[in-house]
């Protein structure tokens, strides 16, 4: 159990704290494939080690396949805007050097591309470690709800805590009730994901938890479709189908050979 309390904070605290400073350095369509990528090799290593699952070829091919959907589907999207002809295209020149030149935004510096990109690693790192303790301590017949409250009150406790000590009760006092009302629904809804993941450690392994996890990404393009009519692009359509290919070499199970004896 006090393995599983480290793991609990350094899950809620470095897991999250640390994703969001990578947010801050290097943005989302970086932060994103580096936390995945390595939690989902770092959870198949701590599951080898410290659970002793086996991590076959067919998970090793599933895991490369769903990496490379992640990095497809976090790649910006490139606009290109060809003219039809060349009165449109005088057109679109002198409607251009009328409107005021928007500034570009800024690119990370080198010491933000580093730093940022070991706070995602660290982020990763921290819930793979999470999982593989969440899966050995329920294997130990803890109750999974008991699990659940010891993760959540540690949370609270580290990251309140140190909102209290680096903003303030001033700072906290002023957020707004729209504000409050986002960050409660988040947290609803980040507590019916936790569930899921608890849920699945007691039935899945870690690998093949973290793989179909990883599929939250291709899930959000597609809600972008749905809900914000965002284009269907074909880095859309590439890392969805290296999402389902990667499911599926993932969920396929190697028929074991038909003995015949007399």
């Amino acid at each position: 159990m006090p393995q599983f309390i480290l793991a609990s904070f350094l899950a809620q605290f470095f897991g999250n704290a640390a994703f969001q400073k990578a947010l801050e350095r290097i943005g989302l369509a970086a932060s994103v494939p580096i936390t995945l990528g390595v939690l989902i090799v770092g959870g198949a290593i701590l599951g080898a080690v410290l659970l002793k699952e086996p991590v076959g070829r067919r998970k090793v091919i599933a895991m490369i396949t769903l990496i490379v959907a992640v990095v497809v589907l976090s790649l910006p999207d490139r606009r290109v805007n060809e003219p039809l002809n060349d009165s449109l295209s005088a057109n679109t020149e002198t409607i251009a050097a009328a409107e005021p030149d928007l500034p570009e935004p800024d690119q990370p510096e080198p010491i933000d591309l580093v730093v940022g990109s070991l706070w995602a690693a660290v982020s990763g790192l921290a819930y793979a470690f999470f999982g593989v303790t969440m899966r050995q301590t329920l294997q130990t017949g803890v109750p999974a709800r008991n699990l659940m409250l010891i993760s959540g009150v540690t949370g609270s406790v580290a990251l309140w805590g140190f909102c209290f000590a680096t903003l303030g009760p001033a700072a906290i006092l002023s957020t707004s009730p729209s504000q409050w009302m986002l960050m409660v629904t988040a947290g609803c809804l980040n507590f019916s994901a936790f569930v899921a993941i608890t849920t699945s450690l007691r039935l899945l392994p870690v690998v093949a938890v973290n793989l179909i996890n990883a599929s939250q990404v291709a899930m959000a393009g597609v809600a972008g479709v749905i809900l914000f009519d965002e284009p269907i692009t074909t880095r859309l359509a590439v890392g969805i189908a290296l999402t389902f290919v990667g499911l599926i070499i993932l969920a396929r199970r190697t028929r074991a050979p038909i003995v015949i004896t007399d």
